[in-house]
């Protein structure tokens, strides 16, 4: 979808690996156009997908993101690739994963859309008209959205452009950021502790496991040889007996 891209652009350094896919939230900080902008990286799901086949990982990771910008964000850019073709379960799935917030999230999104080339608005438009449950998304965040054009870090207007509309949002909400519940941090950190260190016991169990297997194949390996090469020595025998005998008789 371009999440680590964008963050990258808004922040105007390469902060976000982009790379590999996203796996922890991450946060970073700098000073954009005389602003103190800082961009949470989350991990993301697949859309088409519900939200049981969102590692439970990921989900707390989506969770957890809220605390790593205290008080809470202000903005939440919901990031959409042009040309995304969105299936039935789309809305569901949405809204099962923004539930992860345990609030209302649309009042302070605005939804994001990134290019790898420059497209015109009138197509944008074009595609919002001709898709129910993209129409369906914006009207949930108030009509609200930008498109970035994430091939082109040069471009610091549009940048600029998208700033302006996240400060319209927080004026929007009164400067109130979105609203997390702190108690909640801790809880989501042990679980995040507790899902680390099942999967540390499953990593060793398999390590176990594959090094168990690997000296029952070098002990048949061995055992093969043995008999390999006690088959391969009474042939030989067989073979010098017989010409003995063979020779022995003319």
């Amino acid at each position: 979808s371009g999440k680590s891209s964008a963050g990258n652009i808004i922040l105007g350094q390469n902060v976000f690996n982009t790379s590999i896919r996203t796996a922890q939230s991450e946060a970073r900080q700098q000073e954009v156009f005389g602003r103190q902008i800082t961009v949470v990286d989350t991990p993301g799901w697949w859309w088409f997908f519900p939200r049981e086949n969102t590692p439970k990982l990921d989900q707390i990771e989506i969770q957890s993101s809220v605390h790593l910008c205290p008080p809470g964000p202000n903005v939440f850019l919901l990031v959409i690739p042009v040309g995304l073709n969105f299936s039935t379960l789309t809305i569901p799935s949405l809204k099962k994963h923004l539930e992860l917030f345990n609030t209302d999230v649309f009042s302070h999104t605005i939804v994001l859309f990134t290019v790898v080339a420059p497209v015109s608005d009138k197509r944008i438009e074009s595609n919002i008209k001709a898709n129910a449950t993209l129409k369906w998304i914006l009207h949930q965040c108030g009509d609200r959205k930008h498109v970035l054009n994430i091939s082109n870090r040069d471009d610091r207007d549009q940048v600029k452009l998208l700033i302006e509309k996240m400060e319209t949002v927080v004026g929007q909400n009164r400067g109130r950021p979105f609203s997390v519940d702190v108690s909640h941090e801790n809880a989501l950190r042990e679980e995040i502790k507790l899902l680390e260190e099942r999967a540390s016991q499953r990593k060793d169990k398999a390590q176990k496991q594959r090094q168990k297997l690997r000296a029952l194949i070098e002990g048949r390996k061995k055992k093969l040889f043995f008999i390999f090469h006690s088959i391969i020595s009474t042939l030989f025998a067989a073979i010098v007996v017989n010409e003995i005998y063979i020779s022995s008789s003319i």
